[in-house]
């Protein structure tokens, strides 16, 4: 399996917690009456962010991307220490005794 790298990861998470932002962000201004519980959850989870000031979009922005690439210094190394002992599935000997891609039929 291939190893997992913290930039590639941090950024792959950092992008992907600011577009859910911005569709939470979204989704609060297309429904307002829902709001409150949403605005009472970002504010709780992210410092300084007040609903909805476009000061606060973009806090919460760079603050959502900062807990991504906290994730991903978490979790890449602990991913890639468990998963380093462990052989590929191409590597993994098959019934016959062979790796997989012997006995693959292109």
């Amino acid at each position: 399996m291939k190893r997992l790298t913290i930039r590639g990861t941090a950024l792959a998470l950092g992008f992907f917690l600011d577009v859910t932002f911005l569709l939470c962000v979204f989704w609060g201004l297309v429904v307002p009456g829902r709001w409150e519980t949403m605005a009472k959850l970002w504010e709780a989870v992210l410092p300084g962010f007040a609903w909805l000031t476009p000061w606060s979009v973009v806090l919460g922005l760079v603050e959502v991307f900062l807990y991504g690439i906290y994730t991903a210094v978490v979790f890449v190394p602990l991913f890639n220490y468990f998963e380093g002992g462990r052989p590929t599935e191409a590597e993994r000997p098959t019934a016959h005794g062979l790796p997989r891609e012997a006995t693959a039929h292109h």
